[in-house]
């Protein structure tokens, strides 16, 4: 298991799935040239794969764009920091005492796309199975025993799920809020781009936003949930009547 497991997460493999990965992203700008190339659309509403890299290259030379990047990510972190450690304690209460499930869950299920941690975290702890739970209480495990040997391992790969979607959501929000109300950030660039009709830097800009997130999935948050996945994914069915 453990040789079959570091192959398939070896740097080799890793890199083949980004290439197959990117393989659209190159069709995509070989018809990208294309249509430019057409001439279809003004330069100004319709930039060239060549005057996006220019911009590009000019932005990452002059610092604009990853210092930009750097402000987003810095905010991402921290907010997604905030939002975590209410949601976990939370969640954890929830899933394991009924009255404050009750409580709380009508607020959760409006506000459901804000919360994504603590909805899987709550997911995860409803799906334990009860045998699980029966069997180290027969072996004279106490509560606290039970929620941190069955209850807080079983509840690790929804919670590494709910933890790379509320980043999703936390990024896609963020570069929003940065466009309407910022004076600095990649969302804010953007928009400063618009202004000025800087179609290509409004490009330059999209791309990092995805490429940025395509880097943070690949390389850290789905290898992170996957292999939680692997090691702690025992759940089904479960205690959301206990």
């Amino acid at each position: 298991m453990t040789t079959l497991t570091h192959a398939r997460w070896s740097p080799l493999s890793m890199t083949k799935s980004l290439g197959r990965e990117l393989l659209p992203f190159a069709v995509g700008i070989a018809v990208w040239q294309l249509l430019s190339s057409l001439n279809i659309w003004p330069p100004v509403l319709f930039p060239s794969p060549l005057q996006v890299f220019h911009a590009f290259v000019a932005d990452l030379r002059s610092g604009a764009l990853l210092t930009s990047l750097g402000v987003s990510l810095k905010s991402l972190g921290l907010g997604f920091l905030v939002g975590a450690l209410i949601a976990v304690p939370l969640g954890y209460l929830m899933g394991l005492n009924r009255a404050s499930r009750d409580f709380f869950d009508p607020l959760v299920n409006v506000m459901s796309v804000f919360f994504p941690v603590l909805h899987n975290l709550l997911t995860g702890i409803r799906t334990v199975q009860p045998v699980l739970v029966e069997a180290v209480q027969t072996l004279g495990a106490r509560r606290m025993d039970v929620i941190a040997h069955v209850i807080f391992p079983a509840t690790l790969p929804n919670l590494m799920t709910g933890v790379r979607l509320g980043i999703a959501f936390g990024f896609r929000s963020l570069v929003g809020g940065e466009m309407i109300a910022s004076t600095d950030g990649i969302g804010y660039a953007i928009f400063n781009a618009q202004q000025y009709f800087q179609s290509a830097r409004i490009v330059v800009g999209m791309l990092a936003i995805g490429i940025t997130w395509l880097l943070m999935d690949r390389f850290i948050l789905r290898p992170i949930e996957q292999r939680t996945t692997m090691r702690w994914g025992l759940m089904r069915d479960g205690l959301d009547n206990t």
